[in-house]
């Protein structure tokens, strides 16, 4: 009795799961779509310090009507170059 109940149980999840994806299912994709490009954008945003609107508004070209500030570069020191040779 047990058995049939659970099998009972899988069958129905199974068949509202798959009625959910037909009817819903564009626009679920549609929202995970949104979402990933999000965090795609906060973590280009978070690596390059610079906002996604930011990009848009200076592909606009001169006539954007809104003021940039120019931001100091960090000068980033790395090292010295190195060259090693190989020994026989």
């Amino acid at each position: 009795m047990k058995l049939l109940q659970v099998i009972l149980i899988v069958l129905v999840i199974y068949v509202s799961v798959r009625l959910i994806l037909k009817y819903y299912g564009a626009s679920i994709l549609k929202w995970l779509g949104k979402k990933a490009m999000q965090r795609m954008s906060r973590s280009f945003e978070k690596r390059s310090g610079m906002n996604t609107d930011d990009l848009f508004n200076q592909s606009q070209g001169p006539r954007s009507s809104q003021k940039k500030v120019n931001k100091p570069k960090e000068n980033k020191t790395v090292g010295e170059y190195v060259d090693f040779e190989e020994i026989d």
